[in-house]
């Protein structure tokens, strides 16, 4: 079993709260868990407003499945309107 590991940091200029970061995470968490059927959560940064580090996982018998979802995942994570992507590091174990 391979474990793929897929951590995204962003930057959201536009949060002036926890709140208003909170409404983004949730967002991204619930849209990229159903769309790719991967668990995400957020894993640093719980008490800045402006930044947040989301980890997501998934699992799979051969690594070519978890890299070509991540690169979709990646794609998702780019395309964000109140989030820039400053940083991506991609794990398997």
């Amino acid at each position: 079993m391979i474990i793929g590991v897929c951590t995204l940091e962003f930057h959201l200029p536009a949060c002036r709260s926890l709140k208003e970061k909170r409404r983004f995470l949730n967002s991204f968490r619930t849209r990229v868990s159903n769309k790719f059927n991967v668990a995400v959560s957020e894993i640093d940064h719980h008490d800045l407003w402006q930044r947040s580090t989301i980890g997501v996982v998934s699992l799979a018998t051969e690594r070519e499945p978890i890299d070509k979802m991540f690169q979709k995942v990646l794609r998702e994570a780019e395309h964000q309107g109140e989030a820039q992507l400053i940083s991506v590091d991609i794990e398997f174990l």
